[in-house]
């Protein structure tokens, strides 16, 4: 019983890719991919100094955990100093928890990640994200720093989302530009389905799906050059 009793909770904390509070941005159907005219600028990604942030916890609120994401590749168009298109690739299988915790459980803890329950990433083993339309903050949307609001196509696994983020965003030789959005995972599919399903799989995939929040908050962090 206390075996069995372990081994669920290193599942149940190893699904934890949801923050606290309901914030969660909407997500609608995949939208028109946004594209650059000839004027505008090309900008390349510098994948060494950009990710994406995750942050993860129980929907009960007993402890979350940080990781981050590698970005494999990308491109900003931008017209008159202002960001008109790009895109970029995310490299689901470089994804980790950087919490301090003994190797032997990160270990366990990574494989969860990469396994069909999560993000599969021996069949998907990169995501993207296209921008669909950026424009200028108004006062009354913007919030902090953030200077403009994003909208892109988050594809991960087999399934294509439209959300809507704030992001501050500078521009010269560098353009940087950074921004948080929390997502619902099922919206993407990561709720623990597997097919031919034993009855005791489906009771705990249920309870699973209960205790782990369905909020992901993902924060990008991106650096493009000319």
């Amino acid at each position: 019983m206390r075996k069995n009793t372990i081994l669920f909770g290193m599942a149940a904390i190893a699904l934890t890719l949801g923050s606290c509070g309901s914030n969660a941005s909407e997500a609608s159907g995949a939208d028109s991919v946004a594209t650059a005219d000839s004027t505008a600028t090309t900008y390349t990604v510098d994948a060494a100094s950009s990710s994406i942030g995750w942050l993860g916890t129980h929907a009960v609120g007993t402890g979350d955990h940080h990781g981050t994401i590698g970005i494999k590749e990308g491109s900003l168009s931008l017209t008159n100093g202002e960001i008109t298109a790009g895109s970029f690739v995310i490299d689901m299988a470089s994804i980790k928890c950087t919490d301090s915790l003994p190797a032997e459980y990160l270990t366990k803890l990574h494989g969860h990640l990469a396994a069909e329950d999560f993000f599969n990433t021996a069949k998907f083993a990169t995501a993207k994200f296209e921008i669909t339309h950026c424009e200028v903050a108004a006062n009354e949307t913007a919030s902090g720093d953030n200077t403009h609001l994003i909208s892109g196509n988050l594809t991960i696994k087999d399934s294509t989302k439209n959300i809507t983020f704030p992001a501050k965003v500078t521009v010269g030789e560098t353009v940087t530009a950074t921004g948080q959005v929390v997502i619902n995972r099922l919206d993407w599919g990561i709720n623990y389905d597997k097919e031919n399903m034993t009855l005791a799989e489906a009771a705990q995939k249920k309870l699973k799906n209960g205790v782990v929040s369905k909020d992901i908050t993902l924060t990008f962090n991106l650096t493009a050059k000319k």
